[in-house]
Formats: structure tokens, sequence, C-alpha cells
């Protein structure tokens, strides 16, 4: 495992090559990492707090201008090991039931693929790992927190969810059940369970009370904009459904059931936790939260090494046993779909890039507008106003302001600069300081 770390860690590193700069809730967390060395947390605007990449982005902090890279290097990892990680426990699911060293490695192979493939219509996968997002590193961690649970390495498995737990509230039902099991079967663990609950709690809540003056404001800006809560449910369901391959999913079920006849308990107790785990985000999206396709990737991801154990096995012995059977029919059909739909997303992975890389030279833009200017004659100006709100967090860290001093809004103020973002471009305005070289905005 220390190679593939280490080639993981060597290609997050080359990633910096590219022109994708981070998206909106990655430099709120680099503007907050800066604000906690400093003493200065202020969390009132913003996305919502998330408290793993903000610890990450606090230490980053020291190294000034290389933060924002240095993020981009541990998400991009995550979504590395993601993929590496969806082989492992594709393999791991295939050992438990008894297939060989061919078997596993067929089924490592398309879990490996399934991960890469996953399908986000809102937030491609690729943007995630182009943007710096949270997500690909929280299902990094899921899926190393259910191996090592498989591998019956319990401690390892706890403290592998625990940190999973401190990048999205979904995570935490599954540390409250897993730890209310080892508190009950392994008194041992009793004192890490403790620790591992207290820290999510403190680390989740404090730091949004300190820098907000409320524990919920992280959970309050969630809610914003929600629709009607039984279309929104059903959304997610739909959503849940399409992220992996659909012969993953008959893989998994395959997989699930052979788990249950042969009495093989954990893996059963992890295949309905994916079932819970969308089953949550459903039931949170109808109670106004949102129900993204992100936020159900672990639940996608752990579905996916599964079923791609379960696919494997059925193509294994569709070849073996009986190559003329209706069976291999089945398998041949799976084995097509898999293949043709694959490389559908396969080729959408091209649009994906380019994607990310309009929306990295739009930061770009800003970054230009902002040093031509000059961050402090941006500042004495007096109020500063961004036209989009994807724009406030990027200039929050580039004018060195906490993210509720960079308004968002279609108005110029007063006095002070307004930056508009059209469809290719951002640009600055001033009002009242002809001092910054802007010009004043349109009538």
């Amino acid at each position: 495992m220390v190679p593939v770390a280490l080639l993981i860690a060597a290609l997050a590193g080359l990633s910096l090559l590219t022109p994708w700069e981070p998206v909106y809730d990655p430099w709120g967390w680099i503007v907050w990492g800066r604000e906690v060395v400093d003493l200065s947390l202020d969390t009132s605007a913003g996305p919502s707090w998330k408290p793993l990449p903000v610890v990450f982005t606090a230490s980053f902090s020291l190294a000034g201008d290389a933060a924002p890279e240095l993020w981009l290097v541990v998400a991009r990892a995550g979504w590395l090991a993601a993929i590496a990680l969806g082989a492992l426990l594709a393999a791991r699911v295939a050992e438990r039931a008894g297939a060989g060293r061919r078997d596993r490695l067929a089924a490592a192979a398309l879990g490996g693929i399934g991960i890469l493939l996953l399908s986000d219509g809102l937030t491609p996968w690729l943007r995630q790992f182009a943007g710096g997002l949270a997500e690909p590193l929280m299902v990094a961690l899921v899926l190393a927190a259910v191996e090592r649970r498989l591998a019956g390495r319990e401690r390892s498995a706890l403290a592998l969810t625990a940190t999973a737990a401190l990048i999205r509230p979904e995570v935490w039902p599954v540390l409250f059940v897993y730890g209310i099991w080892l508190w009950r079967e392994r008194p041992a663990q009793r004192g890490p369970v403790a620790a591992a609950l207290a820290a999510v709690a403190v680390l989740w809540f404090v730091p949004d009370m300190l820098g907000s003056g409320s524990f919920l404001t992280g959970a309050d800006r969630a809610r914003e904009g929600s629709g009607s809560p039984p279309l929104e449910a059903l959304e997610v369901l739909g959503r849940a459904a399409v992220l992996p391959l659909f012969a993953l999913w008959i893989g998994f079920a395959i997989a699930a059931f052979a788990a249950r006849d042969r009495g093989d308990r954990a893996l059963v107790a992890v295949a309905a936790g994916v079932l819970a785990w969308v089953a949550l985000v459903a039931v949170m999206a109808a109670g106004g939260y949102a129900g993204l396709p992100r936020f159900l990737a672990p639940a996608a991801a752990v579905a996916v090494a599964i079923g791609a154990a379960g696919l494997a096995a059925l193509l294994v012995r569709a070849v073996r046993e009986r190559p003329r059977s209706s069976l291999a029919a089945v398998a041949a059909v799976l084995a097509l779909g898999f293949v043709v739909q694959g490389a559908f997303r396969a080729v959408a992975l091209t649009d994906n890039a380019a994607n990310a890389t309009r929306i990295s030279e739009l930061r770009d833009d800003l970054e230009a507008v902002v040093e031509d200017t000059g961050a402090e004659r941006i500042r004495d100006c007096g109020e500063v106003v961004v036209g989009a709100i994807e724009g406030q967090t990027a200039l929050a860290w580039l004018l060195e302001l906490p993210i509720d001093d960079v308004d968002v809004s279609r108005t110029p103020p007063a006095r002070g600069v307004y930056f508009e973002r059209t469809d290719d471009s951002w640009t600055g305005h001033a009002s009242g300081c002809p001092e910054t070289g802007l010009p004043p905005p349109a009538a």
C-alpha cells in the first residue's frame, strides 16, 4: 500500500500543473483556515462549516499564498485514493465470498473503474477533483473505514469513520451506530468511542458558535432553498440510482443476497447501511436540506465496490460453469451494459474537464482585477460587492477580508468596488473612488 500512497501523492502534486482552481466552498475553508490562525474566525457568511477541511487549511495558512495549492493536493489525493480504495474494498468483498486471486483482481478492476465513472449530474465527479471539494475525500475515508471493518480492524475503522464525520453530517448516524455496537461488543474500545464522539461534536459546533454566535449557523445555511418535500425526496432516490453504473447495482444485489445466504452479517450490515444512507439523504431533503448527488457519493461508492465483487462473481461463474446457459446470457448483457454506459461516461469526462477549465479561467479574471487595482486600494474604497455568489469567497481570500465583508448583490454600492461577472469574464467598477483606476458602474 505504501507505493500506491506515494503514487497518489505524486499524482495529486502533479495535478497542480493543470489550470484548475478551487471553487466556492474550498475558498471559504481556506479563508477560515487563515482566520483560525489569526484568532478571528467569522463563519457568519460563506459555505457551511466543515471541520476537517479547516483543520487542514489552518495549518496550510502558515504557508501563506501556497495555502490554496496545498488544500488542492489534499482534496485531489482523496479523489485518487477513492479509486484505489474502491478497488481494494471490491477485492475484500470478493475474498469474503471465497474468490480466488484472479477473481479478486477482476472485482478490483471493476471497482476502480466504477468509482472513476461515478455520475453526478449537478457537480460532475471530475469537477469535484478539479475544484477541491471535500466529498471525494469523504468517499475515500468511508471506503477505507468499511474495508478496515471487514478486515477486522475495528479501531482503525472507528478512526476513519470519525474523520469522515468531520466532513458531512450524513456520517454521524453511521458513527453513532458503529460506536454503540463497539461499546456493547468491545468494551476495550469504549474510550476511543467516547473520544471520537466527543471530538466530532466539539469540532462541528464549538467553532461555528465562536465564529457566528450560533451552534446552528451551518445547519440553517444548508436548509436554504428547498422545494416540495416529496419531490425533493424522490429526486434523491433518482440521483442515487444513476450515480453508479447500472450493472453495478445488479452486482450489489447479487453480492448482498449471497452474503446473507452464507451468514456474512458484517457485509449484510454494510449493504443495509448503503440503503439507509440513501434513505437518510432523502429524508433530509424532504426536511429542507440539499439532497445533492455528491452527498450520496459515499453510499454509492460502497455500493460500487460491493457491486463490483458481485458482478465479477457472476461473470466468472457464467464463463466457467455454463457458457451457453441463460446465466451466461444475463452476464453478457450486464457486461455489455457496463462497457457501453461506461464508455459514454468516459467521453463525458472531456466535457467536464473543459467546464472546470472555464470556471478556473473566470476565477483568474477576478484575481487579475484585484492584482491590477491593488487589494489595499479596493479595501480603502469602501464596500466590496460581488454580483455573483461564486466570487464571494475567492474575493475574501484575495482581499484578506472576512467573507461577511464581501456582500453579494446585483446593485453596486454607493461608495466602493463592485465586481461584475459576465458569461466569460469578471470586471471591476468603482463608485466614488477614481484613484482605483476602475471605471464607474454602468448607469
